[in-house]
């Protein structure tokens, strides 16, 4: 096996290979190059906000029950084309 010159080369690289890591990572220079331009968190003005009062939260039920029902109409609307088209296209 390897003698004692190995073991102090094992455990030199043991030690110093995770402070050599933390030192480049952990640098400002990393930090500025990588890190610090990545936008983590969405603009606020962006994210959706829930309803807090029972009116706003009445308004948006409406709204979404509406949207839904619009959705089955359209939907409903499309099957009724479909079936039209594709009777007409085997007659």
């Amino acid at each position: 096996m390897g003698g004692p010159r190995l073991e102090v080369v094992k455990f030199g690289f043991y030690v110093f290979f995770p402070v050599g890591v933390m030192l480049y990572f952990g640098g400002p220079e990393f930090y500025d190059t990588y890190v610090k331009g990545i936008k983590f968190w969405p603009d606020i003005n962006t994210t959706y906000k829930p309803p807090t009062t029972s009116e706003e939260v009445r308004s948006a039920l409406d709204k979404m029950k509406s949207d839904r029902e619009d959705r089955w109409r359209k939907a409903l609307q499309a099957k009724k084309n479909n079936e039209t088209s594709s009777s007409s296209s085997t007659d």
